[in-house]
């Protein structure tokens, strides 16, 4: 190959340049969405000791359920973590520049694949240029986490021309990139078609394709494979089942609807990204029940275009059309929910990684008329620009959140997400936004007659947060007509979850609302007089009736019942009722403490503090401070040795301050001055 010459020698490094001219925006974003979540929050994430935080869960400190393992970016992102504090610009910084060598390294690709058809450079360079500016990037750049994408893709196409060498050492590197690549995100496997479309498709005799074609695949399957062995030996597992969007769809239905989706949410974003969403819901495209929908017949032909029509390229010598069209399908395909049900309906950062195939589809064409160059550099100018309007967008979260819920006016949780963030600043604006998340259209599963989950679920979030904001403003009455209402959401759940496999756990969901509704209940029963308490007594009972029924071996609905029995008076009731449930779960926090105040009841005042001291140290960081600062404080006077010697154990750990509680300082020095004060007995 001819080495670059004059200011073709540029035209890589130029890319690194035009990365930050087009997100430079993107440097002062805050963390976002799971940035937040899986970085900013996550506290294994320090100490910083490389080993231990390569064998994590990619959702292990997040609370969220596990399954997927991404080491390279989680050590790195805790690494940049370190260096930058609270602020996210030290790994905004590298996913701009990690952009940006993806675009350079993909030029580099595009190059090689061009081979000596005039202009190559100049082509790889624009269809390189093209992808990088796109705005589909935001996510990506902006979103901290998006370094597992860019890093994935970046290694990838690394792999791929480093095995151009074809000598052992070179091969040897490659497949040890590959692995690195499937290690950063699970789309580093597309290594595999990406090295074999590469190697068929560039310039080279037809014994020698096919030769460098077995090399390609035995280099980046070792790679592949010896990932998924490294997975194991972390996880204990190959793979993992992502929350499936299509959930409960029948076949053709799903097949449909993400032909569909294809057609009318994922080519827009190529050719016109001008509103794009983070993710798509059934509400922002209406699923399909079969192929009389013109949008899936649109996204079928497609589909079937970039199939078949890349054979009549190659018979008119365009390869580089055939590696476009196969390599987008070989990118799109595992995200776009036809062979199985994904975790997401469509999301514009699904794109990243063969977006730049399809763009030399696009552009390969056009670039021999010079008003088709034109029409190129146009296009250009014109998604920098997008860029770096969509990259503000994404400096906060409440600026997200304002552009999502603009975009998905008929959104339930675009609608959520924005009310959550400005609830405490603007609690009306918070409420109306919720209020109208309930209000959105209704969308059905085709043939089944039930909502998808993914939007039954910000349904019912909605009703917690306008109970819990009237609950605030203190209508207890309102209040108590929402948590019933997100009861009602939840049951739907359930019945749907009796039918069809939907992830959440309904029971839950509708056992919390029960929780918080009879809760209130309680409270407003001892206003009202002897006819009126009667009443509502009785439908309390049948409220943890229900909650039984959720879960009959919650410890809430001990101390529920147990409260509603004290209002009837019927202490003796209220006593069995707590025994039988502590000796039914001995170590139960919760049943412990009821446990421990009834034993004060009875005068047992010693065990009752012995039980209150034990759960206080066991459940620490989860423990009311001011009432284990009051359990320290007795245990410490109390004349059995033992038992102050346990007090003040728990008064060191009170003395030791956490940032995170408001009122923590105070009563870490309320407790320093008391072990100054008593010294230890002998």
């Amino acid at each position: 190959m001819t080495p670059p010459v004059g200011r073709e020698r540029w035209l890589g490094p130029a890319l690194l340049v035009l990365a930050f001219l087009a997100w430079g925006g993107a440097l002062s974003a805050e963390y976002v969405l799971d940035g937040a979540l899986v970085v900013r929050d996550n506290g294994l994430l320090s100490p910083f000791e490389p080993l231990r935080i390569a064998g994590l869960d990619w959702w292990d400190g997040t609370g969220r359920p596990g399954g997927l393992y991404r080491p390279v970016p989680l050590v790195i992102l805790a690494w940049l973590r370190t260096l930058g504090g609270d602020s996210a610009f030290a790994i905004n910084f590298v996913n701009v520049l990690l952009l940006g060598v993806v675009a350079w390294l993909r030029y580099g690709l595009l190059v090689r694949l061009l081979g000596s058809r005039a202009g190559a450079r100049q082509i790889a360079f624009a269809v390189a240029a093209l992808a990088l500016v796109h705005p589909t990037n935001a996510e990506l750049v902006a979103s901290q986490v998006g370094m597992a994408d860019l890093l994935a893709q970046s290694i990838a196409t690394a792999a791929v021309l480093r095995a151009c060498d074809a000598g052992v050492p070179s091969l040897l590197l490659a497949s040890l990139m590959s692995m690195l690549a499937v290690l950063s995100k699970e789309n580093g496997v597309l290594v595999v078609p990406l090295a074999l479309l590469f190697e068929g498709c560039r310039d080279a005799e037809a014994g020698t394709a096919r030769r460098r074609m077995l090399l390609a695949a035995s280099w980046s399957l070792v790679g592949v494979l010896a990932a998924l062995a490294v997975r194991y030996s972390a996880l204990g597992s190959l793979a993992s089942v992502d929350d499936p969007v299509y959930a409960g769809f029948p076949l053709i239905a799903r097949v449909a609807s993400s032909l569909a989706t294809f057609a009318e949410f994922t080519l827009p974003l190529v050719a016109a990204p001008v509103a794009q969403l983070a993710v798509a819901g059934h509400q922002d495209v209406l699923p399909a029940s079969g192929f009389g929908d013109l949008r899936s017949l649109a996204g079928l032909a497609v589909l079937l275009a970039l199939t078949f029509l890349p054979l009549f390229a190659l018979r008119r010598g365009r390869r580089e059309l055939a590696f476009g069209a196969w390599f987008f399908l070989a990118a799109w395909i595992p995200t776009g929910n036809l062979l199985v049900s994904t975790g997401a309906l469509a999301a514009s950062r699904f794109l990243f990684p063969g977006l730049f195939a399809l763009l030399l589809v696009l552009a390969s064409p056009v670039w021999e008329r010079r008003a088709g160059r034109i029409a190129l550099a146009l296009l250009g100018v014109f998604f920098a620009l997008l860029s770096w309007r969509e990259a503000l967008l994404w400096r906060n979260p409440l600026h997200l959140y304002e552009a999502q819920a603009g975009r998905a006016p008929n959104s339930a949780y675009a609608l959520y997400d924005l009310a959550l963030e400005i609830r405490a600043a603007d609690p009306v604006r918070a409420r109306e936004l919720s209020e109208r998340a309930i209000a959105t259209p209704r969308v059905e599963i085709p043939g089944v007659g039930i909502e998808p989950e993914d939007v039954l679920e910000p349904r019912w979030l909605a009703q917690m947060a306008l109970a819990e904001s009237a609950e605030a403003e203190g209508d207890t009455l309102a209040a108590e007509r929402h948590y019933r209402a997100a009861a009602d959401w939840a049951q739907q759940g359930i019945d749907a979850r009796a039918r069809i496999p939907f992830i959440e756990d309904w029971q839950r969901s509708r056992l919390a609302s029960l929780h918080k509704l009879v809760a209130l209940e309680l409270l407003r029963v001892k206003e009202l007089d002897l006819e009126a308490r009667e009443a509502l007594s009785t439908q309390i009972a049948r409220d943890i009736d229900d909650c039984d029924r959720c879960d009959p071996s919650s410890a809430e609905n001990v101390r529920l019942r147990s409260l509603l029995l004290d209002r009837r008076g019927d202490s003796a009731g209220r006593a069995k009722l707590i025994e039988e449930a502590w000796l039914a779960q001995p170590n139960e926090p919760l049943l412990r403490i009821l446990w421990a105040t009834e034993l004060r009841q009875r005068g047992r005042s010693s065990e009752a503090l012995a039980i209150d001291v034990d759960v206080a140290l066991s459940i620490f960081d989860s423990y009311d401070r001011a009432r284990s600062l009051a359990i320290a404080r007795e245990a410490l006077a109390h004349p059995d040795a033992r038992l102050a010697a346990r007090g003040r154990s728990l008064l060191e750990r009170l003395a030791v301050p956490d940032a995170r509680l408001p009122q923590s300082p105070a009563i870490s020095a309320e407790a320093t001055q008391l072990l100054r004060a008593t010294p230890p007995r002998k």
